[in-house]
């Protein structure tokens, strides 16, 4: 959109430009996962209330009083990924439209991790952890002892030798 110069004495859109170019950046999240995981763990939080379970509008209970504002594509983008986490379900009933519930495994995520970020920590450093100890044979060939080198061909024959990985 382009601007338009600003002729004369405009004092409103003086002030408007000078707002625009001034303006301090609003803090961006790195990409759209880590967003995802802090609306998501102020759901969780909003509905296990300190281990009573409680029904509330994602809209209305969990994104307003936290002061997240989401364009309706991304409610429900956000909305479907907490269907699918199993996480919780929806409340279904007159005057219940929109409204959360957290299930038996959301309820046993909130009482044993605290926060669903930190279920997302463990789990990374689970994922890590296993990763390091995967380790691959390694192999060494050696020259078997037993067996002199054969003439033909002029190749010596090599054996492949398995060492036990060290345990870290």
């Amino acid at each position: 959109m382009p601007l338009k110069k600003i002729k004369g004495d405009q004092p409103r859109r003086k002030k408007a430009l000078e707002r625009f170019k001034n303006r301090v950046p609003l803090p961006a999240m790195l990409d759209r996962k880590q967003q995802d995981i802090l609306i998501i763990d102020k759901a969780l939080a909003s509905l296990y209330n300190d281990g009573d379970k409680v029904i509330r509008s994602l809209q209305d209970d969990i994104l307003k009083p936290n002061k997240i504002n989401l364009v309706e594509k991304d409610t429900d983008r956000i909305w479907d990924i907490m269907m699918n986490s199993g996480l919780v379900h929806a409340v279904i009933g007159f005057g219940n439209t929109g409204k959360l519930d957290l299930t038996s495994e959301g309820y046993q995520l909130m009482s044993q991790f605290g926060s669903y970020s930190a279920f997302i920590q463990e789990h990374q450093r689970q994922i890590a952890q296993q990763n390091q100890t995967m380790a691959f044979p390694q192999f060494i060939i050696e020259q078997s002892e037993k067996e002199a080198p054969k003439e033909e061909g002029g190749e010596e024959e090599k054996k492949a030798v398995g060492r036990k990985p060290s345990d870290s």
